[in-house]
């Protein structure tokens, strides 16, 4: 059996619960706040991240949510939908199989698409995907990009997500010095009840939140000399927007 084929295979065994499981790991999210929102036990959620590292044959659940994002990004085309009927989710699993192992078959896609998945893939594998703060909703003239799941959204290339993602980088970098400070990158973080519970309790609005500072200059400043730089935002982004997209009514600025 080809490689493309035994990878699909195991996708293919993935269950529903272990797939959303999965697609929370990405995000990140720990076991205890999946527990939170799926309402089960940290032990179900553990459970169900063992049960898909075993089938996908690697060590860290990690690694096996970015083997489903890299082959969910490569199609696109397939609802994405984590409240699937069971018997939706099957099929959808049959057809990310069929698909994974018929990959060298096509021979007639274009060479370009082809590398433009690659680097995808690589992007999804090497970066983790961040979660989702809330920003003011986005406009075809001043989009951001977080707090996309609850409005309509359209996939794209790396050129147009990353022309996104910098647009959120200068919503953010207030004093217009082309980095963001500590504070500025603490703004990614919400202060109501979608914050991160493992953190201290939001500080008001005006205030400084010295927690969420630390969280996100871990996660965006890659070379730790203590400022993010737009390149360091948009690599950090870039997974993320190409699974989910863009609005579907943003448009890029001339």
């Amino acid at each position: 059996m080809r490689t493309g084929e035994q990878g699909g295979a195991a996708l293919a065994r993935l269950t529903a619960n272990e797939k959303e499981c999965l697609r929370r790991r990405l995000l990140p999210q720990t076991a205890k706040e999946m527990a939170t929102d799926l309402g089960i036990s940290p032990h179900a959620v553990e459970k169900r991240l063992k049960m898909a590292r075993a089938k996908l044959g690697v060590s860290s659940s990690l690694a096996a949510a970015r083997l489903l994002a890299g082959a969910e990004q490569g199609q696109s085309l397939v609802p994405h939908i984590p409240d699937l009927p069971a018997d939706a989710t099957q099929s959808q699993s049959s057809d990310v199989a069929v698909s994974f192992a018929s990959v060298k078959a096509r021979r007639s896609l274009p060479r370009g698409l082809t590398m433009i998945a690659v680097i995808c893939l690589l992007a999804l594998i090497g970066q983790d995907a961040p979660p989702l703060p809330a920003p003011p909703a986005p406009t075809s003239s001043s989009a951001t990009n977080e707090n996309l799941q609850n409005i309509p959204t359209r996939k794209v290339g790396m050129d147009e997500a990353a022309n996104f993602i910098r647009g959120g980088f200068r919503s953010k970098d207030i004093d217009g010095s082309g980095y963001l400070d500590p504070r500025e990158t603490s703004s990614m973080e919400p202060r109501n009840a979608d914050r991160d519970n493992s953190l201290s309790p939001a500080p008001p609005a005006s205030a400084p939140d010295p927690a969420a500072e630390r969280k996100w200059m871990a996660k965006l400043d890659t070379n730790r000399d203590g400022r993010v730089s737009e390149e360091e935002y948009v690599a950090y982004m870039m997974p993320w927007i190409l699974w989910q997209g863009v609005p579907a009514n943003w448009m890029p600025t001339p």
